[in-house]
């Protein structure tokens, strides 16, 4: 009898031990077996992803841009991610980590070409070419010329399939400046402005005038500066050249300047009075903001030009006609313009004082305000940009 019990015990012992093992056996099977579905899942793709995107295909493509290597890859990085859910929702292109972006590992392949800030020229595009190295996507110094020689593709047909063009925040009048005809030709890549820049040392006693002004007060402002500086032994040319303003502001306040022999082209001694900084003030591109505020070590003031609406020039984002993979290449020049992060994310990067975005994000425009040079004058820009009068850039 007492056989039997221990039989039965060692019987009971050795079914437990089978379990144990067994169950032991099925977790080691499904531990690597990791499900990354649900994780992608709840991290929703961005509103300006496109099911074209959501691929793992490889595509290569060339970029002429006034960007950085680094700072290119890293928006291919940040193109890839948004289109395959691996940008959370709390995340942004002012603050995602740069060592997030850099590890990701993408099949898309970017190369590029760095080009001036205005972009490059028909001369630029036509030597690439002839060199086998046309790039996919450039920006065009002067849309007019590369749509004439049959540089860039016409983007409607491609356009159409992406609804960050149709979005509320982009800027409509930067769009249709790149319209030839009924085809559109570039996507506004950033805008510059035209503005009026006045010399510190030859302020009037009113002192620094106010950014915006009627055309009354300002033509009031030019008349109180000195016309001529006992410090510099030398007359001051109260503004340059009038007639630089042409097509900009009234016909009258341009006459009202020369009647008055407030404007003129040259300095006492036949110099340009700009580079001789015996000038009151002129007229400036906001693209030319660095190269002045250097060349004047002391300092500059601004003021924005006495008329209705801004007049802004729109520089264009291309694709090549001889692209080999237009839809994608079309896909990433439209993020790099309209997307939210991928403007947070350049600006972050790249020192682009005096350029505007051609969306009207805020929080791409918040980022441009902390320039220490330009960021106030950046802000006060924003509100007139929906209503700007535009113009493609030329050479």
């Amino acid at each position: 009898m007492r056989r039997r019990s221990l039989a039965f015990l060692l019987i009971i012992a050795l079914v437990v031990s089978c379990f144990c093992m067994a169950g032991c056996n099925t977790v080691e099977n499904e531990f690597p077996e990791l499900d990354f579905e649900s994780y992608e899942e709840s991290m929703e793709p961005s509103e300006s992803s496109e099911d074209a995107a959501l691929t793992g295909d490889l595509h290569e493509i060339t970029v002429a841009l006034p960007l950085s290597d680094h700072t290119v890859n890293l928006l291919m990085n940040l193109y890839y991610a948004k289109a395959n859910g691996l940008f959370a929702d709390d995340m942004t292109g002012s603050d995602i980590s740069i060592e997030y972006l850099e590890a990701i590992n993408t099949p898309w392949i970017v190369n590029t070409i760095t080009t001036a800030n205005t972009g490059a020229t028909c001369e630029n595009l036509e030597s690439l070419q002839s060199e086998g190295s046309m790039p996919d996507v450039f920006l065009a110094n002067d849309i007019d010329e590369v749509a004439s020689d049959e540089l860039a593709l016409p983007l409607d047909p491609y356009l159409s399939e992406y609804t960050e063009v149709n979005s509320s925040s982009v800027y409509l009048g930067a769009v249709e400046a790149l319209r030839d005809g009924n085809e559109h030709y570039g996507i506004p890549f950033y805008t510059t402005v035209y503005m009026l820049a006045g010399n510190r040392d030859f302020l009037p006693e009113s002192g620094v005038p106010a950014f915006t002004m009627s055309v009354t007060e300002l033509l009031d402002h030019i008349r109180d500066i000195d016309g001529y500086s006992s410090e510099e032994g030398t007359s001051i040319t109260r503004f340059y050249d009038a007639q630089t303003m042409s097509g900009l502001v009234s016909e009258d306040f341009i006459e009202d300047l020369e009647d008055e022999q407030l404007s003129s082209s040259t300095d006492a001694f036949g110099a340009d009075p700009r580079l001789s900084r015996t000038c009151g003030m002129w007229l400036i591109n906001s693209s030319e903001f660095d190269t002045w505020n250097t060349y004047y070590p002391d300092g500059l003031y601004f003021v924005m030009l006495p008329t209705e609406r801004v007049n802004a020039v729109v520089y264009p984002v291309c694709v090549s006609a001889s692209s080999d993979d237009a839809d994608f290449a079309t896909g990433f020049a439209t993020f790099i313009c309209f997307d939210k992060d991928a403007q947070m994310l350049i600006r972050r990067l790249e020192a682009l004082r005096g350029f505007f975005p051609s969306i009207s994000n805020q929080g791409v425009w918040v980022q441009m305000s902390d320039d220490e040079y330009f960021g106030s004058q950046s802000m006060l820009y924003e509100q007139f940009m929906n209503t700007a009068d535009y113009v493609a850039a030329q050479e």
